[in-house]
């Protein structure tokens, strides 16, 4: 049951998108994305690495994204190279010395991805971009690393995927609960903007 965490976290998703968010064309499109990606989570592609294709389509889907979204600013490139480091460096530093670790490194290196990304961005679609793209190439670089240590091995399998797709839901929990927030500031101070010129 190793792909428990991502069909859930990505029916949650699908939930989400086809029945609560408001009908635009691209709630289609991250829906179809959604599917697509489950469908695909079971093939893998041979290339110099078995790649999963649900780790190849976040991963192209992502690279296109950044370009819509006009993320080509030196800064960018900074917080994606560092995302993909940490990643990498949590990683190698648990095959290194696990006994560090309370939890599995694939939760400490989400929970720290995640982190970074919402502490240097506000919006959430550049956050999302980020967090997909620091992600991928993270497992990558960890994988090219080991590769003569371990042998053949599958960049992307389930193991990134269920920690992939938590992280999404973690990045979409933040925002949602920032919003609020602001909102709740907001209120707040057109009450006390009123009661002060009552008085």
């Amino acid at each position: 049951m190793e792909q428990f965490y991502y069909y859930w976290s990505m029916w949650f998703l699908w939930v989400l998108t086809t029945f609560i968010f408001e009908k635009t064309k691209r709630r289609i499109a991250v829906s179809v994305f959604i599917l697509t990606n489950i469908i695909l989570s079971i093939h893998d592609i041979a290339l110099y690495f078995s790649l999963n294709a649900a780790y190849m389509m976040f991963f192209v889907c992502g690279c296109v994204y950044a370009g819509y979204l006009g993320m080509y600013r030196f800064r960018y490139l900074m917080v994606y190279l560092t995302l993909v480091a940490a990643y990498a460096f949590v990683y190698l530093f648990a095959l290194y010395d696990p006994v560090w670790f309370i939890i599995k490194p694939e939760w400490a290196a989400v929970i720290l991805i995640v982190l970074l990304t919402a502490s240097v961005e506000r919006n959430f679609e550049k956050q999302l971009v980020l967090f997909v793209l620091g992600m991928c190439q993270g497992e990558l670089v960890y994988s090219f690393v080991i590769q003569k240590l371990a042998g053949a091995m599958a960049v992307g399998g389930f193991q990134w995927l269920n920690a992939c797709s938590a992280g999404m839901i973690l990045l979409f929990g933040i925002s949602k609960y920032e919003h609020l927030a602001s909102q709740i500031g907001q209120k707040s101070k057109r009450s006390n903007k009123g009661a002060t010129k009552m008085s």
